[in-house]
């Protein structure tokens, strides 16, 4: 019992020494928006599907959600990777149109 406790202790200290240091709260929030799409044609699950395959294609693209019952597509995304622009275009070269 002692053992397996000691290297459980062995084991929590060699990954906390060897992570890398975390960046400052602020330059973490920096590095990713979100922002919320609303999608005209949505009507199925299918429909989400397509819309986060195409967004998933950009790159710094961190998470999609889309949904057909309230018809929007919430993104998390890496400004200095891509655009609110390119999510759009990806968006719609799937047929669908983002609203204003």
């Amino acid at each position: 019992m002692k053992t397996a406790a000691l290297l459980l202790l062995l084991s929590i200290a060699t990954v906390a020494c060897t992570s890398k240091s975390p960046q400052p709260e602020a330059e973490q929030a920096s590095q990713q928006i979100e922002l919320v799409y609303h999608v005209e044609g949505m009507t199925c699950d299918h429909c989400e599907e397509s819309i986060q395959k195409g967004i998933n294609l950009l790159e710094g693209i961190s998470l999609v959600e889309a949904n057909h019952e309230d018809s929007t597509t919430r993104v998390v995304f890496n400004p200095a990777k891509t655009n609110k622009e390119e999510i759009q275009k990806a968006i719609e070269k799937r047929g669908y149109s983002v609203l204003e």
